[in-house]
């Protein structure tokens, strides 16, 4: 089923629910949410990977995406809406329960 991520970000601000930082993996931060319909699972990039194809390898350095964001253990929902956008976007907001 594909979210409609307008009514996530609705349902965001109008419930102020929190989002859940869940763990850390392979440049990843990643973040739980409880919506009406269960709690999805999402992730925030933080790394940025350039492949350097001339010298077989790859150039990793900090999302240019984060800016100047504070992340926290939890947090409200609603202040991660860019990143639940992009996720649902990609198919990466998944339902966990």
């Amino acid at each position: 089923m594909v979210m409609d991520k307008n009514k996530v970000k609705i349902e965001l601000y109008k419930s102020k629910v929190n989002a859940k930082l869940s763990h850390y993996v392979s440049g990843n931060l990643y973040y739980t949410v409880e919506l009406a319909e269960g709690t999805y699972q999402f992730p925030i990039s933080t790394i940025d990977i350039t492949p350097l194809p001339d010298l077989g390898e790859e150039f990793i350095e900090l999302s240019a995406d984060l800016g100047t964001t504070s992340f926290y253990a939890e947090m409200k929902g609603s202040e991660l809406n860019r990143w639940i956008g992009k996720a649902i976007d990609k198919g990466e907001f998944t339902k966990v329960n």
